[in-house]
């Protein structure tokens, strides 16, 4: 019979205690602090409006992504046009 018990504790041990040791506190104790600086650190972070001037001819541009695919400006048209007859020879 006292086999038994000593493989039950075995299998299930006493629960365990578990001591922090100074290193481990002080260790939480920083970090602590330092999660508390950062988030006010954060409440005072504001993000400022960023705006741009607004350009009219933007897709009139060079090079400009909107004007390459509608031809809004003569260089765009003429690449076009050579693509489409290049296409045509083909």
């Amino acid at each position: 019979m006292v086999g038994n018990s000593s493989n039950i504790q075995i299998l299930f041990p006493s629960p365990y205690q578990i001591e922090f040791s100074r290193l481990r506190q002080q260790l939480e104790e920083a970090h602590f602090a330092w999660v508390t600086e950062w988030k006010r650190q954060q409440a005072e972070f504001v993000i400022e409006n960023i705006r741009f001037i607004h350009d009219p001819l933007w897709n009139k541009r060079l090079l400009s992504l909107q004007a390459a695919r509608e031809g809004g400006h003569w260089f765009w048209r003429v690449t076009h046009t050579l693509a489409v007859f290049e296409g045509m020879s083909i």
